[in-house]
């Protein structure tokens, strides 16, 4: 196979030389580049074929192989540092190596240690065969820790191993660094015996491999003194040998001397941004351990409000963990993000002061210093964990109070009492809570699976109302509504265990759901009033409170239960936390633009070109942005070329002048923003960005949207203008058939397979073969069945007394046990095998005990057996219980008297002349029963109470063994499904390290971050900007980003946030954490570019006229819309009708709003437009619901006239509005039909998902104008649109805007 394809299955198991046929040509993957691209060096170092690699490598593979001299070291960190693309080396090849060299039982790591660990080391070893060359041994082994193939491999086992040798060897590491490096400088070069290396390669592979190991190592800068130094000094040596190789002549004798003078500052430019990102870091991890809490005063000017604000938060500061003067509020209270457990705690759900919320305002106090990346991300990842945990805190403290004080909520005591269900607190003052209970808790099983790990199986009532209906069916068709918001896959949920006994002992686990709607719809058929559900908890203690549970432990076993459920995704967001609590600011690109100025401008700072473009002569081809063959080059580093540029693309291309300059400020920019009223090519503009990337070779491009409709409308039209077909779609399954064969799952289905592919089936079948074990563990436990060889070891370690009565009975028994072997008993059991069964089952009081029998039918086979003596049976249970039914339908005298005909003439073979008297005393262990050795003179009962105790002893010294077990396999089953993880990642990095563009959502980036740093992509545009969470962003952020285009616009919907505290809406805190203001937003609002879209080419102009003259004065509407033909039935195309009907609802007894007037309004429009004969096919009419009430009461009004069409979700919307409201519908909520679509928009107050259609609503001003005419513009121009106008909206605009006539 490798003479012929160029790879060998066997990978470095194989010990045979590798020489390449003929005809072997290997594919060498077009690898995305990251930020020490262009750095360069020299080729000497490791310039081994991967055929000479695996025979380099071959002889050191033996378990027992040693150094036998420093020669064989050369060898081995020569074949190793020769591991790299331009050597033909692919990431398959890659990551075969580094699966075996980074595995701790194979004797490459070993090698690895040795030469990190070896003594002497010298850069002027020559031929020595006992000193170690510094450029020959170290410098290469640093090379391969810090290769592409090393640092962005999901292998993170190996890497994380490898990476664990320099934390052992750090003190030898810091030494020979120290002592080299020094020495190099002293002699103002790096060669040894004539070979070629450079400061380019040393700086690098010592830099990169630093950085690496304390971004993994994250208390390496504290925990090791001579690691702030050694990088001072590092960054000193570099500053001199950049300065030296510079001067004429050079005072530095290195390779780079030869290069061309704007290259070598091209070179020395990347290398400078690695050293520095090391310096920050260290500086960081140093600030954290000196830091005093004394905040330095800005000096910068602001004006009058921002000055009384920040004062205002200066006096009110109290800091995170010890920066607190108290002290931490909790146990999960600490300065580091890094130490924060994304899943409250116990103690902080119960903690009664407020949490620690940074605020989000530059020149804001902040435990960390200004204007640093640190500040900005620890400020995002506290105010999204708030977003996160805010609604399960509130309704906990709602939960907790109603168990320690029934009176505090007579309606939620009920429920917790009852069957649970929906529940919404009062305003009372305290933050208003919607969430659901479910009571009767019990635990089922414990498992784990591949996906999700551990989980409990737990069972719990259903609710009161239509999940507990008698017919199946209706159960199924609540659930299948509902389930689409409660209890989703993914969702946070709350164990609440309130302890029997103990006042006020409550405990709170929290978890995240891992079944399926499908299968809750399941349990709910089977199940008449209960549903079955699997949830991970997130604390060992849960796991093993509930091993204990299911043990039957009485004091784990005993209290009330209850499953606390509130309306948010947990796995929509702990992704983004993931990423922000685990990124190293200092190495998040673009920081000079994003972390938040001082003063809070960016005016002041200039654009810079995207690092790909900064290079010496890099120049790139406009032509694909003409529609006929034209030649435009630009050079983004000449501005008279640019300009040049501008006026060529302005005048000829297919972009408008607006879209030209947006297009080009985007292309000589690090920083873009593209913003766009409705209709006028933001995405347009987008795809002609990525057209000009691909064609010019910039890639990977990673693509971003907020929702996946919009990442397919964009992806759809690269493939229509055949951009380029390399794109790969990753997240959940694509609607656009177009675009559904690019999905990872479809592009893994037609790869042939790699040595991952095997090496990561292997730790599949290691999974399954732990779940089995699992399995058989929980199922052992579950049964609560004692083996009998187990109970007889126990009798015979603890009880030999017992033991040896138990193993020496009676001659008469024995003789009846030996009987009895191999045969049944009259109901077919097989006879006792031991005399411990025997005992426990009473074979030998049953014997003597007249039996209860019933008089007949045995007649028959007492006369066949007379007949045929060979029938006898020799078995003196079955002739015992014969004899005695001999007499058929005799007296039960005569039945007696058979029985003891049959028992006397057993015992008079012991020379007995009577049957043995059957005890009956009765006592208890606490009687004495345990000190009495005779067991087999202990009546049933007592042997029952006897065993029962020994079972219950059994189970106990039991539960610690398998509590041991439960914790092996569920470590090994954590080890083995993060290895492959690990492994199913660097598949699917083999596929997208070949497509030139990755989308994803916002969500799907955060799942992936790994897989993404490990992808490298180089530019990374997002869609929907405006509607994106900075914190989103932020954490997309992957080191290797060189440009950042953001598309959207700001003027329009923010972001959707689940906690009001939080937005910008908020009149008490929305100017301290303005957590939904987008970044695009915050950055335009600074001062930085942003490029503006201006001729429209979607709304009719009477429509375009109402944000004309509000928001975008500068738009133009392009001739295409000037031929919309107007709206029948109506004298105007818009129109706004005024009342002054009250609103009905809205109370603290009522959840949501409704307008009867309006209801009655709409019903008779819809009914007139119905009535011109143009507006019949479904989705020509929709109605805008700004509350869930009035959906509802707009949807019963059509019921008898037309059919509507409601979607899923807000179909399980209405169910919660309608449980709320204790109503109970007469239809089904999700009507199917064709005339008319009924969509509610955002409930006030009540935001609990991020579906597009919450943002249709009248509110907000200006803002929400335009967002309605955004989400309108796609429908048919000439649908009819009715607004219903409000009067703030009617006073923000002026009465002089609507004298205007809307026609």
């Amino acid at each position: 196979d490798y003479y012929d394809t160029g790879k060998c299955d066997r990978g470095f198991e194989c010990r045979h030389k590798h020489v390449p046929g003929s005809q072997v040509t290997l594919s060498v993957a077009d690898l995305g580049r990251t930020q020490i691209e262009g750095i360069g060096g020299s080729t000497e170092l490791g310039s081994l074929r991967p055929n000479e690699i695996h025979n380099a490598l071959k002889r050191f593979n033996w378990p027992d192989f040693k150094f036998r001299s420093t020669l064989d070291m050369y060898t081995f960190a020569a074949a190793l540092s020769s591991a790299k693309e331009e050597n033909g080396y692919d990431l398959s090849d890659a990551n075969t190596l580094l699966n075996v060299v980074g595995d701790p039982g194979q004797n490459y790591f070993l090698l690895v240690d040795a030469i990190l660990r070896y003594n002497p080391v010298s850069i002027a070893a020559g031929r020595s065969k006992t000193e170690l060359s510094f450029q020959r041994g170290y410098i290469p082994i640093l090379s391969y820790l810090s290769s592409e193939y090393v640092i962005h491999s999901t292998l993170h086992q190996s890497v994380n191993a490898l990476y664990g040798l320099l934390e052992t060897n750090f003190d030898r590491l810091v030494s020979v660094l120290d002592t080299c490096l020094e020495g190099s400088m002293k002699t103002k070069t790096f060669r040894e015996a004539g070979r070629e290396l450079g400061g380019l390669d040393v700086f690098k592979y010592v830099t990169i491999c630093l950085t690496e190991y304390a971004e993994r190592y994250k208390r390496a800068v504290p925990s090791h003194p001579a690691f702030a130094p050694l990088v001072r000094k590092l960054f000193d040596w570099f500053t001199q040998w950049s300065i030296a190789i510079s001067t004429i002549p050079p005072g530095f004798e290195d390779p780079i001397c030869v290069m061309k003078p704007e290259e070598r500052r091209f070179r020395i430019s990347r290398l400078e941004r690695l050293v520095t990102s090391l310096m920050n870091l260290v500086d960081q991890a140093e600030g954290f351990t000196n830091r005093i809490r004394e905040r330095g005063k800005s000096s910068k000017t602001a004006d009058a409000h921002r000055v009384a604000l920040l004062s205002a938060l200066e006096s009110n500061y109290e800091g995170p963990g010890q920066y607190r003067p108290q002290g931490p509020r909790h146990d999960n209270d600490f300065e580091e993000i890094i130490d924060i457990w994304i899943a409250p705690t116990h103690d902080e759900l119960c903690c009664t002061l407020p949490p620690y919320l940074p605020a989000n305002v530059p020149g804001g106090p902040h435990h960390l210093p200004a204007n640093s990346m640190a500040k900005l991300v620890d400020i995002q990842f506290r105010l999204l964990r708030e977003e996160l945990i805010a609604p399960i805190r509130t309704s906990l403290g709602h939960v907790i109070e109603a168990l320690r004080n029934p009176a505090h909520s007579a309606s939620l005591t009920k429920l917790l009492a009852g069957e649970g269900g929906l529940y919404k607190s009062t305003n009372d003052g305290t933050e208003s809570a919607v969430f659901s209970v479910y009571t009767g808790v019990e635990f089922e099983n414990l498992g784990c699976d591949i996906r999700s790990g551990l989980r409990s199986e737990i069972l719990f009532n259903a609710p009161a109302g239509r999940a507990r209906q008698a017919r199946a069916s209706a159960r199924v068709a609540y659930w299948e509504s509902v389930g689409r918001k409660r209890l989703m896959e993914g969702g946070l949920v709350a164990l609440v265990w309130k302890s029997s006994g103990v006042e006020g002992d409550v405990r709170i686990y929290l978890g995240v759901i891992t079944s399926f709607t499908d299968e809750l719809v399941k349990s709910s058929e089977e199940l008449d009033d209960r549903v079955r559900l699997r949830v991970s908890f997130f604390e060992p203690e849960a796991d093993m409170r509930i091993l204990a549970s299911l043990q039957g432990r009485s004091a784990a076993a005993d209290g009330k239960r209850y499953l606390v459920e509130a309306p948010i995704m947990f796995e929509s967001i702990r992704p983004f936390l993931e990423a922000l609590k685990n990124a190293n600011p200092s190495s998040i690109p673009l920081a000079r633009y994003l972390a938040h100025p001082e003063n809070g401008t960016l005016q002041g700072v200039d654009l810079q070109l995207p690092t790909y473009a900064s290079a010496p002569d890099y120049s790139m081809d406009l032509g694909s942005l003409f529609n006929e063959p034209t030649d435009l080059i630009l050079y983004p580093s000449d501005q008279s070329s640019v300009e040049r540029a501008r006026a060529t693309l302005r005048a000829g291309s297919r972009l408008d002048p607006s879209q030209a300059d947006a297009v080009l400020n985007t292309l000589v920019s690090e920083v873009s923003m593209i913003q766009g009223p409705p209709g006028t090519g933001k995405s347009f503009c987008g795809t002609e960005i990525l057209q000009v990337l691909i064609a010019n070779k910039v890639r990977p491009i990673l693509l971003i949207a907020f929702t996946n409709h919009a990442l397919d409308n964009i992806l759809a039209q690269v493939l229509e203008k055949k951009i380029t077909d390399k794109i790969a779609r990753l997240g959940s399954p694509s609607k656009h058939d177009d675009i559904k064969k690019y999905s990872l799952k479809e592009l893994l289905k037609m790869d042939p397979g790699t040595g991952m592919a095997r090496a990561a089936s292997v730790e599949h079948w290691k999974l399954k073969d732990i779940q089995e074990r699992m399995a058989a563990l929980m199922n052992k436990i579950i049964k609560r069945e004692v083996p009998l060889d187990e109970m007889d070891s126990h009798i015979t370690r603890h009880y030999p007394s017992h033991a040896g009565e138990l193993k020496n009975p009676p001659f008469w028994i024995e003789k009846l046990f030996d009987d009895s072997l191999g045969w049944e008993n009259t109901d077919g059991r097989p006879t006792a095998t031991t005399l411990l069964q025997f005992w426990i089952e009473c074979s030998d009081l049953a014997f003597i005990t007249p039996p209860a029998l019933t008089p007949g039918k045995l007649d028959d086979q007492r006369r066949n057996e007379g007949k045929n003596p060979k029938h006898r049976s020799q078995n003196r249970f079955v002739d015992l219980e014969k004899s005695s039914q001999k007499a058929g339908s005799s007296p039960q005298d005569v039945q007696r008297d058979l029985w003891r005909e049959g028992a006397l003439r057993f015992f008079a073979e012991f020379g007995w002349d009577d049957v043995p008297e059957k005890p009956s005393t009765v006592r208890l262990i606490s009687d004495g029963l345990l000190e009495d050795q005779a067991v087999w003179k202990m009546s049933r009962a007592e042997r029952k109470c006897l065993y029962d105790f020994w079972v219950n002893e059994v189970r106990e010294m039991s539960y610690e063994k398998d509590a041991a077990a439960f914790e092996l396999l569920k470590t090994r089953h954590s080890e083995t499904q993060a290895k492959h993880e690990g492994l199913e990642n660097e598949i699917k990095l083999e596929i997208l390290k070949k497509r030139d563009i990755i989308g994803c959502t916002t969500n799907g980036a955060a799942k992936l971050t790994t897989l993404l740093k490990s992808l490298a992509p180089k530019v990374l545009l997002v869609e929907e900007a405006g509607q994106v969470l900075e914190a989103h962003i932020l954490a997309s952020l992957v080191p290797s980003i060189e440009q950042l285009i953001l598309v959207g616009d700001p003027l329009q919907l923010r972001p959707t946030l689940a906690n009001f505290n939080l937005s910008m809406e908020n009149k008490r805190t929305g100017q301290i954490y303005r957590f939904d203001q987008s970044l695009m937003e915050r950055l335009s609002e600074m001062g930085l570019r942003m490029s503006r879209l201006d001729v429209q080419r979607r709304m009719r102009p009477t429509i375009s006229h109402l944000i004309r003259s509000t928001l975008y004065p500068d738009l133009e509407d392009h001739s295409l819309v000037q031929q919309y033909p107007h709206v029948r039935g109506v004298a105007k195309d818009v129109f706004f009708l005024d009342h002054r009907h009250a609103e009905e609802g809205g109370g603290d007894e009522s959840v949501s709003k409704s307008n009867t007037f309006e209801v009655l309004m709409i019903k008779d429009l819809v009914m007139h437009f119905l009535r011109q004969g143009v507006y019949s096919r479904s989705g020509d009419i929709v109605v805008l619901c700004a509350y869930l009430g009035q959906l509802q009461k707009i949807r019963l009004a059509l019921a008898k006239e037309v059919t509507t069409v409601i979607d899923d979700r807000d179909a399980a919307q209405l169910i919660d509005h309608e449980e709320q409201e204790g109503q109970v519908p007469t239809t089904d909520p999700v009507l199917q039909g064709h005339d008319c679509d009924i969509v509610p928009g955002e409930e006030l107050g009540n935001v609990s998902d991020h579906s597009p259609r919450r943002h249709w609503i009248l509110k907000g001003g200006y803002k929400a104008l335009a967002s309605i005419i955004e989400a309108l513009s796609p429908l048919p121009f000439n649908s009819p649109i009715i607004g219903l106008m409000l009067p703030y909206l009617a006073r923000d605009m002026g009465s002089t805007f609507w004298a205007t006539p809307m026609i």
